[in-house]
């Protein structure tokens, strides 16, 4: 079911805490500069610092990244959905914010209280930890609100079972940048 509020409120620069594979994340429209600014100041991250994507679906990133062919849409879901995120390049378009040496951070979840949010949304979100920069990751919906209260929008659910965040891997070289 689309939730059209929800997405109005994450495309004029709202940040939402969701439940990932490992623990809360924030999020907010990743081609909103507002949005970004905002999160960065939550979370008291630097400014130079990169986000991962999540998406429920490729099409939700097709305009952040460079066309792919069948080939490489099939090596990527060797590891979609799951707790995998891939290094892909990025197009033109792309803003600056979003890319490190012309490379963008994409994952696609596996946790079906994740997917369910992408898709009433039909967009991708930044994903970062919800915690503050150097702090212990938030582990469930009550912790979220306490943190947050009425900072950002929460998404009321259960983390997943992993206890790491997601391996990240470049999809052209193959080296994996962590593990």
């Amino acid at each position: 079911m689309k939730n059209i509020r929800l997405k109005r409120f994450i495309a004029n620069g709202g940040v939402v805490a969701y439940p990932t594979e490992s623990c809360f994340g924030l999020g907010c429209n990743p081609q909103n500069f507002r949005g970004i600014k905002k999160l960065n100041l939550l979370k008291k991250r630097p400014t130079n610092k990169n986000f991962i994507l999540i998406a429920a679906e490729l099409k939700q990133i097709k305009n952040i990244i460079q066309k792919l062919n069948k080939k490489q849409i099939e090596n990527l879901y060797t590891k979609w959905p799951g707790p995998h995120t891939w290094l892909i390049k990025a197009n033109r378009t792309c803003p600056s914010w979003l890319k490190k040496n012309n490379k963008v951070a994409i994952r696609i979840p596996n946790l079906n209280i994740c997917q369910d949010f992408l898709s009433s949304i039909d967009m991708a979100v930044t994903s970062t930890s919800a915690n503050k920069t150097k702090q212990h990751p938030i582990k469930n919906y009550r912790e979220a609100c306490r943190y947050y209260k009425h900072s950002v929008r929460i998404i009321k659910g259960r983390i997943g079972r992993n206890k790491k965040p997601s391996q990240i891997q470049d999809f052209d070289t193959k080296v994996i940048i962590r593990k």
